[in-house]
């Protein structure tokens, strides 16, 4: 029985796979993120920083974004194309440059997005000295990735009015900072309501906030680098826990997320502040497990979801988030929440032969 079992979730699994988003960086060769550099400079330096010609990109997108943190805001960031040109029966490589549009926040934080207009498979990121007042320049870059934002019209919308029967009920037996209170800008656009049906770990695979102040500030610059960057209409994820076990509140959980590529749709994401994978590896607190098992053992009784419903992103795309070290951890979290929970039985094939979906349901739950 157990044989066939594993050979069913095998067989289940590579069929699946077709369906699944690499939402994974670009890669530059052998450089691992996060890309960190520290350098000396003097008056004469112009170029600061720049990464390796990336890999070869197949797949299509008119943006490539970047966020990261600077010791010094007065940096330009450019995207350069290369191109092979020939003169004099001799070959060499020549660069366009793509201006990126920036925005730096307190403390370093940054993001960048250069618009794309016609088609290109590789490019590289150089920083450029705008006036730099250190007499060292450092830079983390955290993550690069190419995207596809819609063209959208443009709506006359005077403003939305966030509904609040959308978020977790006010008497909820735990502390959730709500997003009044750590200042959330409104939703780009009117928000595609859901039924809660299944939960995605995450972790933010960036900065690691040390107090509150940190994570406040943190929370904000994602929702800015989510909205105004990458353009979606709101921060991705639902709700966000940092080191001390702070709990805010994202997106309203009965609203559609982004952050599982193409599975967002009853698809709650909880996303960990920091980097949980080598060579990063950030200390996951007990207090923000304590927080993590508080608060989906209340979304899973209050809109049934199973157990066989609870996720980490790398389950459901091709990505190393949460990383290893959530990862690791994800069985114990389970059994905290779900322990003793006979609703966690929950069996669901796709498969459409009804006989024989039933006789593998009644063998595993009799396993």
């Amino acid at each position: 029985m157990a044989r066939f079992l594993f050979f069913l979730f095998s067989f289940l699994s590579v069929l699946s796979l077709k369906a699944y988003d690499n939402t994974e960086n670009v890669k530059f060769g052998s450089t691992v993120y996060p890309i960190y550099s520290l350098s000396k400079i003097d008056s004469k330096s112009f170029i600061l920083y720049e990464t390796p010609i990336s890999d070869k990109i197949s797949v299509k997108f008119n943006a490539v974004v970047m966020q990261g943190k600077i010791n010094d805001s007065n940096v330009k960031f450019e995207l350069w194309v290369p191109s092979e040109v020939k003169k004099d029966g001799e070959s060499y490589i020549d660069y366009s440059i793509i201006k990126g549009n920036s925005r730096i926040f307190h403390g370093g934080r940054f993001w960048v997005r250069f618009d794309i207009k016609s088609k290109i498979d590789s490019f590289k990121i150089v920083v450029i000295n705008n006036g730099v007042k250190s007499d060292k320049f450092e830079i983390k870059i955290y993550e690069v990735q190419t995207i596809t934002i819609p063209v959208k019209k443009s709506l006359e919308v005077s403003s939305i009015i966030e509904d609040k029967s959308l978020s977790l009920p006010e008497d909820i037996p735990f502390k959730v900072i709500r997003r009044g209170e750590w200042k959330a800008n409104p939703p780009k656009e009117n928000y595609i309501t859901h039924t809660p049906m299944k939960i995605t770990i995450h972790h933010t695979a960036g900065h690691y906030p040390e107090n509150y102040e940190d994570s406040f500030e943190e929370i904000q610059f994602i929702q800015d680098y989510h909205q105004n960057a990458k353009g979606w209409i709101d921060i991705g994820y639902h709700f966000l826990i940092d080191s001390m076990g702070n709990i805010f509140e994202g997106r309203p959980i009965l609203v559609v997320g982004a952050h599982v590529a193409n599975k967002n749709t009853n698809n709650i994401g909880i996303s960990l502040m920091g980097n949980y994978h080598p060579p990063v590896s950030n200390s996951l607190t007990e207090k923000t497990l304590n927080s993590l098992v508080t608060l989906v053992k209340y979304i899973k009784d209050k809109y049934t979801i199973f157990q066989n419903e609870f996720y980490a992103h790398r389950d459901l795309s091709a990505t190393d988030c949460p990383g290893d070290i959530i990862y690791a951890r994800i069985p114990e979290i389970k059994n905290a929440i779900f322990q003793n929970d006979i609703r966690s039985f929950k069996v669901d094939f796709d498969i459409s032969d009804e006989d024989l979906k039933k006789q593998i349901s009644e063998q595993i739950l009799n396993w």
